[in-house]
C-alpha cells in the first residue's frame, strides 16, 4: 500500500509539471458568440457561450460557433481530453453538431502540411443526452498544436418547440503527456523505492 502511495504520488507530481500554455483563443460567428468568454486553470481551458441558441422565437434557426486556440508544451503531447456540457437548450428537432479538428504547429506558430492528426464529430440532439467527453489521440506527438471546434446549431421550424443551443456550456481541454514520459517516470519511482527499502 505504501508503495503505491508513493507511485501515485510521484506520477501526480509528474503529470502536474507537465504544464501546457494557451494562446491566440478565438470566438468568433456573432451573434452567437457575443458575451462568450473562457478561463484557463491549469492544463485546461474552458468556455461559456451564452447567448448561443436557435430555434423558435429567436433571430436565428441555424448558426455556427467557431472556437479556435494554440497550445504549446514543453514535452510531447500525445492526446487531448473533450468534455461538453451543452446544457439543456435542445428540444424538439434541435440539434448542435460538434467538430474538432487538432492540427501540429511549426516553431513560427504555422500548421504542419499534411491536414488534422486528429478529427471527432459529435452530435447532440434530444436522444443523445447533453454530455459529451471523449479521449482525441493523435496520430504522432506533438509539442505544439491548434484546436480548431465548431459547434452548428440547426433547429427546423416544425408543430413542436423547437431549440437547439450551447447557452450553458463548459468545454475542458485536458492536453495529457506522452504515455512513455509516464511509464519511464513510474518505472524511476518504483526504482527508488527499491533501492530505500533494500539500503
Amino acid at each position: 500500500m505504501k508503495k503505491f502511495a508513493v507511485v501515485s504520488f510521484a506520477l501526480a507530481a509528474v503529470a502536474s509539471s507537465q504544464a501546457v500554455t494557451f494562446s491566440s483563443v478565438s470566438i468568433s460567428s456573432p451573434p452567437l458568440s457575443n458575451g462568450s468568454s473562457y478561463s484557463v486553470l491549469g492544463n485546461s481551458i474552458s468556455f461559456n457561450l451564452p447567448n448561443a441558441i436557435v430555434g423558435d422565437a429567436m433571430p436565428l434557426r441555424v448558426g455556427t460557433v467557431n472556437i479556435q486556440f494554440d497550445v504549446a508544451s514543453g514535452s510531447s503531447m500525445w492526446a487531448d481530453q473533450i468534455g461538453i456540457n451543452i446544457g439543456s437548450a435542445i428540444a424538439g428537432s434541435g440539434q448542435v453538431i460538434f467538430n474538432e479538428a487538432v492540427f501540429e504547429l511549426d516553431s513560427l506558430g504555422n500548421e504542419v502540411a499534411g491536414g488534422p492528426i486528429g478529427t471527432y464529430t459529435h452530435i447532440f440532439n434530444t436522444s443523445t443526452g447533453n454530455t459529451l467527453s471523449h479521449l482525441l489521440t493523435f496520430s504522432r506527438t506533438v509539442e505544439n498544436l491548434r484546436v480548431k471546434k465548431s459547434f452548428t446549431l440547426v433547429a427546423p421550424d416544425t408543430q413542436n418547440l423547437d431549440l437547439a443551443g450551447v447557452a450553458i456550456v463548459n468545454q475542458n481541454i485536458q492536453v495529457v503527456p506522452e504515455p512513455a514520459t509516464m511509464i519511464a517516470l513510474g518505472a524511476g519511482a518504483l526504482a527508488l523505492i527499491r533501492r530505500k527499502r533494500n539500503g
